[in-house]
C-alpha cells in the first residue's frame, strides 16, 4: 500500500519512479482487426450469357450460364471477380407465330456462384421481340387470304457472348485485407 501511493506522488509531482522488469515493460503494440464491411444491395453485376438462346427452341423454366465480366469491387477491394460462373433463367419464350407475329424471349439472371456462395441477383429482365411482320401480313391480307397464315415474324435469337446486367439481392459481406481500413 506504501508503495503504490509512493509511485502516486511522484507521478502526481513528475518525479521518476523505477518500476521493476517484471511489472510489464513490453512496449504495447496495437493490432488492427480486420474491417468487416459489404457490398451494397442493387450493385450492378456485369455478365456475360454463355448459352445461345432463341424464341423458337426455349422454354420457360429453361436454365442457361452466365459469366462475371467485370469484378465486383467496393473501396478498391474486389469481392467477386470477374470469370465467375452463374446461371439465369427463361422465364417467357414464344416463338414466332403466323400472321406477322413476332417472336418473345423474357430472360432472367438468378445467380452466380463464389467461394461456394449463390449470389443471388435480380432486376435483369432480358425481353427481346423478333421483327414483326403484322403490317405486312395485313396489306398481303387484303390480296390473298391463304399466305397470311404462313407468314411468320421472326424469331428471337441470343448468340452466347450477349452482356447484360443485374442487381445484387442482398448485400455482400466481407473482410477488407489487412492494412486497408
Amino acid at each position: 500500500m506504501m508503495r503504490r501511493t509512493g509511485r502516486l506522488f511522484a507521478a502526481a509531482f513528475g518525479l521518476a519512479v523505477a518500476i521493476p522488469a517484471s511489472a510489464g515493460t513490453d512496449p504495447i503494440v496495437a493490432t488492427l482487426a480486420p474491417a468487416a464491411t459489404a457490398v451494397p444491395a442493387g450493385t450492378y453485376v456485369d455478365f456475360e450469357i454463355l448459352d445461345p438462346l432463341n424464341s423458337k427452341l426455349s422454354k420457360p423454366g429453361d436454365r442457361f450460364r452466365i459469366r462475371t465480366t467485370v469484378p465486383v469491387a467496393f473501396n478498391g477491394a474486389v469481392v467477386v471477380p470477374d470469370g465467375v460462373l452463374g446461371e439465369g433463367e427463361v422465364i417467357h419464350a414464344a416463338r414466332a407465330r403466323a400472321a406477322g407475329k413476332a417472336g418473345e424471349l423474357i430472360l432472367a439472371a438468378r445467380f452466380v456462384e463464389y467461394q461456394g456462395q449463390k449470389i443471388a441477383l435480380r432486376s435483369f429482365r432480358f425481353a427481346q421481340s423478333g421483327e414483326s411482320r403484322t403490317h405486312e401480313a395485313a396489306l398481303v391480307g387484303l390480296v390473298a387470304v391463304p399466305v397470311v397464315l404462313f407468314m411468320a415474324g421472326s424469331e428471337v435469337v441470343v448468340p452466347a457472348g450477349t452482356r447484360g446486367q443485374a442487381k445484387l439481392v442482398a448485400d455482400i459481406p466481407f473482410v477488407l485485407p489487412d492494412g486497408e481500413h
